[in-house]
């Protein structure tokens, strides 16, 4: 039996992050994001259930927190789950102090913005994930260096082999053409494909990496 203690306590809590969710700091069709009870922290809440929102939280929670370690996604602070898996949440840290969205008139991040982008979309691929849904809300910088904050890992999975270098080369020639080096991106994106569909994954990994190589060195 759980003492009465913890029950009012665990009342509370759910009372005032209630409270903190009727004030929204972002939604969307699958969830809310609200300020956590812990000071400094967030919250991402789900409306519906994996199944009917196709987003495993879960997953979302451990591939953040690979993005977290290297420094590039807010830090995972915990994850919640309930019955049926309607209304799971991630805590996370609150970066709001330090970053900022870019608006540009765009949808998505451009020019030097999409270059760091895609170095930190090469460098998660590295590490065997895809984080795609790049538009311009799901990406903040930071408020003096202008360093990129990736958040939100709901569209995101893990990739390896043929799958893991062709999310690396589409980063990198993404990158290549932000940085406004088109016809290096055609060559070097169809030199990694074609080598994918002859079935030759190692040395197209090997390619890819190379040309990461060189995006990365871009400032």
């Amino acid at each position: 039996m759980r003492k009465a203690g913890e029950l009012i306590a665990e009342f509370m809590r759910e009372k005032k992050l209630a409270s903190n969710r009727e004030n929204p700091i972002g939604q969307g069709a699958y969830g809310v994001v609200y300020p956590s009870d812990t000071p400094g922290n967030v919250m991402k809440q789900t409306h519906l259930s994996w199944r009917d929102s196709g987003s495993d939280l879960e997953q979302e929670a451990n591939l953040q927190a690979i993005a977290a370690e290297m420094g590039i996604a807010p830090r995972v602070a915990g994850l919640e789950t309930f019955r049926g898996d309607v209304g799971n949440r991630i805590e996370m840290a609150d970066v709001r102090d330090n970053f900022e969205t870019h608006n540009t008139g765009s949808k998505f991040p451009t020019g030097r913005d999409a270059v760091r982008v895609n170095q930190q979309l090469g460098q998660l691929a590295l590490k065997g994930v895809r984080l795609e849904d790049r538009h311009s809300d799901n990406v903040l910088y930071n408020k003096m260096t202008g360093r990129p904050m990736q958040i939100d890992f709901g569209i995101a999975g893990r990739v390896e082999g043929s799958e893991q270098a062709a999310t690396l080369a589409m980063a990198t020639a993404e990158g290549f053409e932000a940085a406004g080096l088109g016809d290096v991106a055609s060559i070097y994106r169809a030199t990694v494909m074609d080598l994918l569909e002859g079935g030759d994954v190692a040395e197209a990994m090997d390619v890819a990496k190379q040309g990461f190589s060189r995006l990365q060195k871009i400032k």
